[in-house]
């Protein structure tokens, strides 16, 4: 007897407690699964983020200046992808300028321009965006005291997402998105 007790005791398995090296390679992988599927949308969500918001606060610049001009009388102007495609100059009705970036933050792949377009938006005096994205007479937005403007389009994109804000001769601003072959 006494060895049977002796064995007994030497035969009780052994308890462990955590994961075998095939259950965490297992989770490792489908942890590398969702990253491969979701870093791509989103990086794009981000880079259709840079450009929408760029087109925003430009079209919200545009609006706040023709308020400006009804308010005091004056009239400004702005000279579109100056002094480059990331830039527009703003003149004052006393003569003073300031330069605006695009969008402020909005980074350096977002500027003035179109990329594989047709069609445009109802401001747009031509049939598609020019090599600096500009529409306007002359390369300028002007508005005036009275809240009127100079009709056309401003078009801005990010190499593969293209959207254009758009002023009215009534000096109405607007934004659009091209998708699908047309303006929304």
């Amino acid at each position: 007897m006494g060895n049977n007790t002796r064995s007994n005791k030497h035969n009780k398995q052994h308890i462990s407690f955590g994961f075998t090296l095939v259950e965490l390679m297992v989770v490792i992988g489908i942890i590398g699964i969702i990253a491969v599927l979701a870093v791509p949308n989103f990086a794009r969500m981000q880079r259709q983020a840079r450009i929408r918001g760029a087109c925003i606060k430009t079209a919200q610049h545009f609006k706040q200046l023709r308020e400006r001009a009804i308010s005091t009388g004056g009239t400004y102007e702005i000279a579109i992808a100056f002094p480059d495609k990331y830039h527009y100059r703003m003149r004052r009705p006393d003569g003073s300028t300031e330069d605006f970036k695009l969008g402020g933050l909005a980074g350096p792949s977002v500027y003035f321009g179109g990329v594989g377009v047709a069609g445009q938006p109802p401001e747009a005096n031509i049939a598609a965006p020019g090599v600096n994205g500009n529409d306007f007479p002359l390369g300028r937005l002007i508005i005036d005291g009275r809240g009127g403007a100079t009709s056309g389009a401003l078009y801005i994109t990010n190499g593969r997402d293209n959207w254009a804000v758009g002023v009215t001769r009534l000096g109405k601003v607007a934004t659009y998105q091209y998708m699908n072959g047309s303006w929304n």
